[in-house]
């Protein structure tokens, strides 16, 4: 948490700052999503408009099983990725990556870089398995996890229904932290490894 916050050059020279939710962030984490067009929210697993849906997902933070980095344009929201871990159980040391960035901020870089901050949270955390979950319509995100080294690992047929009712494969793509783990002492614990 001593990373942040923290100011990230984008691709095309754009600034913007990356920085851990707190209980503060609710009303501006809701206006966030409620300005993601429908066909951005298509397949995320709740209704993000509703805030006691946001409240279920984020209240009582625990940074240990939800990681949740915000990325602000000034004083506006404009990206979330979050870290999930289970608390308890055989699957505590796989981590879940979910990202979700503005239109006006896709195609700037924003997803891969979130996604870097965030396997560096799991390196710390010492996370075995990082899994991300999207459909197969979801070409870009694909493409983003791919360049971080993540693989598909299994494609679930029509296993999704979007909010339109219409089914999607499932593509589920995972990355082995452990196989990283050399990098905590050169990169993460030296703060010396910037994204840009």
């Amino acid at each position: 948490m001593a990373d942040y916050p923290k100011n990230v050059q984008l691709k095309d020279g754009k600034e913007v700052t990356f920085r851990v939710m707190t209980d503060n962030d609710f009303d501006s984490l809701v206006e966030f999503y409620r300005t993601i067009p429908e066909k951005d929210r298509l397949f995320l697993r709740v209704d993000v408009t509703d805030r006691k849906n946001v409240e279920s997902r984020f209240g009582n933070l625990d940074y240990n099983n939800a990681f949740p980095i915000l990325v602000f344009e000034r004083d506006k929201i404009v990206a979330i990725g979050t870290l999930f871990r289970p608390e308890f159980g055989w699957m505590r040391n796989l981590g879940e990556i979910r990202v979700l960035v503005s239109p006006d901020f896709q195609r700037r870089g924003l997803a891969t870089i979130l996604v870097r901050e965030l396997f560096f949270r799991a390196l710390k955390s010492k996370i075995y398995k990082l899994q991300a979950e999207m459909t197969d319509v979801q070409e870009s995100a694909i493409a983003a996890f791919e360049r971080m080294g993540f693989r598909e690992e299994a494609r679930l047929k029509k296993h999704v229904t979007d909010i339109r009712g219409r089914r999607r494969d499932l593509v589920i793509m995972t990355l082995d932290v452990e196989d990283f783990w050399y990098l905590i002492e050169d990169f993460v614990e030296s703060h010396e490894f910037r994204i840009h």
